[in-house]
């Protein structure tokens, strides 16, 4: 019995922790690698690596081939216009299903998405996964497919939030989005854990779940804040005219000393917008109950290694 399953995204945050996941129940894990130094690094986690990107049509068949399941959790997340999130967020996925189709038997295959993609009109990033969607709707033909769309994950080894909890940590709350808006969330382990439940159980097959970690009605700031951190010293709310002048002057400066931004006037639009609340009965219909509560998602993240004080504390 074949137990191979193909991931992309293998050396990231959330894909690292998938790949963990999936060896630890006992699946043997093929990994994309862009360079031959992701594939050593791959390598030496227990991953067996194909070199190639998801513009290579033959390094992807060679990643698919005789596999169960493809995960695709690889995604462009830097840039300023639609043309920097395409080729990777729309057209690899693309890719990836021509290349499991070509299998016999056809794997399953599992879309790691967002959940900006409800709103694919705030910023090209979610514009890129509501069409990366698209696709896969529109392609698979007989697939077995998923689409996830998770809300703001976190962990020990998220870059992207890990400033915002450091800060809360040492008593610092920074608010950047509007007082009334709500938002869910979800443990990184969660979200694997989730994943993994559908590769084994596969029904029910061929929809979109939009998971969290099962808090009614979405947090608030002031929520993330009491529970981060009860004795919290300050609070800043960065007001909406400040972060548009950061997004426009990060995009000029890019353009200036060639880099690509994850900060943009894209994500200050997403930023701002007051409801990114996950529809739970999506999850209901998995089969899958989250086990990590915010509460215990920051205890483990302020114990961890990379929130750890310093001698200095």
């Amino acid at each position: 019995m074949h137990t191979t399953v193909a991931l992309t995204g293998a050396s990231g945050f959330i894909g690292g922790v998938i790949a963990r996941h999936l060896m630890k129940s006992g699946w043997h894990v093929r990994g994309l690698a862009r360079s031959p130094g992701q594939a050593q690094k791959l390598k030496g986690l227990g991953i067996t690596p194909v070199q190639g990107q998801l513009e290579d049509p033959a390094s992807l068949l060679t990643l698919v081939k005789d596999t169960v399941g493809v995960i695709h959790c690889a995604g462009a997340i830097r840039g300023v216009s639609r043309e920097d999130f395409y080729t990777t967020n729309v057209m690899g996925v693309s890719n990836l299903i021509q290349a499991c189709l070509a299998q016999f038997p056809l794997p399953r295959f599992v879309l790691l998405s967002s959940l900006a993609a409800r709103e694919p009109s705030l910023s090209p990033y979610a514009w890129s996964k509501h069409e990366g969607e698209s696709v896969l709707i529109r392609e698979a033909g007989t697939l077995t497919w998923s689409i996830f769309r998770p809300p703001a994950v976190y962990g020990p080894k998220d870059r992207a939030l890990l400033p915002l909890f450091t800060l809360l940590r040492k008593g610092i709350g920074v608010q950047l989005g509007p007082s009334q808006a709500k938002f869910s969330l979800i443990h990184v382990e969660d979200l694997a854990s989730a994943i993994l439940h559908w590769l084994k159980n596969g029904d029910p097959p061929s929809q979109t779940f939009e998971i969290d970690d099962g808090f009614p009605g979405g947090y608030s700031w002031e929520d993330v804040f009491r529970l981060s951190n009860p004795r919290l010293r300050l609070c800043l709310h960065i007001p909406p005219s400040l972060l548009h002048i950061g997004g426009k002057s990060n995009e000029i400066c890019s353009r200036l000393f060639g880099y690509t931004p994850l900060f943009t006037s894209g994500k200050v639009a997403e930023l701002l917008h007051p409801n990114w609340v996950c529809d739970t009965h999506t999850t209901q219909t998995l089969g899958w109950t989250p086990q990590i509560s915010l509460k215990e998602g920051l205890r483990r993240l302020f114990t961890s290694d990379r929130l750890m004080p310093s001698h200095r504390e």
